[in-house]
């Protein structure tokens, strides 16, 4: 019996470490990919994921037991540093970079060492694992107002042509300002990402019952998209003139283009670079529209029912005849 305790134990705790790397993980991509794609400098961007991978970190070695946490850590921290990465490069692109590191980091600091002085709050919380109802939220009102005045504020002052050190300096107060409003709501922020957790939680247990409607929603979809697009090339070829303008003039419609054509006339895009001139496309184009939106319509459907209650008291009844079979 000891043996088996501890087998239980060591797998608890690899489960545990492969959740959170997926985790880390997670933010490190999506953080990189915000931060690179606004051309922030490459030294702010590291800093961005130095601070968000500790942050997880951090929740990892003082609550570990809080599995259904980590995607909502995960979550909160990558948005907050894309958001920090836009407002600094809208409204301070000329601060420094030290200054802008600290001041990317002090909500986060503030936050963690926060949690960790209420560190047993914290985890009653977290470990809970209930939903809360909405009755904090009108606590809100008292710190909410002062992250949008800070907001509102900072995008006035470009205006008065500050120079790169008076942009950090304004960078710092205005964050010193969200971290002292931070470090007052952490518990409302833990309530707000353990309901978040929880629904994220309930999503996760009901993705194996919508795998194979989902799936069986795509294949038909896909289906239509490739009879259709080999209806308008047979049309294009069988008729002699060309049937599509293509960037605005009449061109012969090569088979790539006939399938993207299917896919943004089946999906409702029409982003206009491929049009239908001939009267059978026309017809063609409008029968797949109406296609894809019955097709919409009654997978949605499909879907709702494979993942409701219905579905899972059928499934009951099917498991209890094969049982009864047996």
């Amino acid at each position: 019996m000891p043996d088996q305790r501890q087998h239980r134990v060591r797998l608890a705790r690899s489960g545990l470490s492969r959740h959170w790397a997926r985790q880390v993980g997670f933010t490190i991509v999506l953080v990189g990919l915000v931060c690179v794609a606004l051309g922030t400098e490459w030294r702010l961007a590291l800093a961005a994921l130095a601070i968000c991978a500790t942050s997880l970190g951090f929740f990892y070695l003082v609550f570990p037991g809080g599995l259904h946490f980590g995607i909502t850590m995960a979550n909160f921290l990558a948005v907050y540093a894309c958001t920090f990465v836009y407002f600094r490069d809208a409204n301070f692109p000329l601060a420094p970079l030290a200054p802008s590191v600290a001041a990317l980091a002090l909500p986060v600091a503030a936050f963690l060492l926060r949690c960790f002085l209420r560190r047993r709050r914290v985890a009653a919380m977290i470990y809970a694992r209930r939903s809360h109802e909405l009755t904090h939220l009108p606590r809100l009102a008292r710190w909410l107002p002062v992250a949008v005045a800070v907001s509102a504020l900072s995008f006035i002052l470009p205006r008065y042509g500050a120079s790169a050190a008076e942009q950090g300096r304004l960078l710092l107060l205005g964050m010193v300002i969200i971290s002292v409003t931070v470090a007052y709501a952490e518990r409302d922020l833990i309530l707000l990402m353990m309901d978040v957790a929880m629904v994220f939680e309930g999503v996760a247990q009901r993705v194996d019952r919508l795998v194979m409607p989902v799936m069986a929603f795509l294949s038909v979809y896909a289906l239509l998209v490739i009879v259709f697009g080999c209806l308008y090339r047979i049309a294009d070829l069988s008729l002699g003139t060309p049937q599509f303008f293509i960037h605005g003039r009449p061109a012969p419609l090569t088979f790539s283009d006939a399938m993207y054509f299917s896919v943004i006339t089946i999906s409702t895009v029409g982003y206009g670079d491929i049009a239908p001139v001939g009267p059978l496309v026309r017809a063609l184009s409008g029968l797949e529209v109406v296609c894809g939106l019955l097709m919409l319509l009654f997978g949605f459907a499909e879907i709702m029912r494979g993942s409701g209650p219905e579905s899972e008291h059928r499934r009951r009844l099917r498991t209890d005849s094969r049982q009864g079979e047996e």
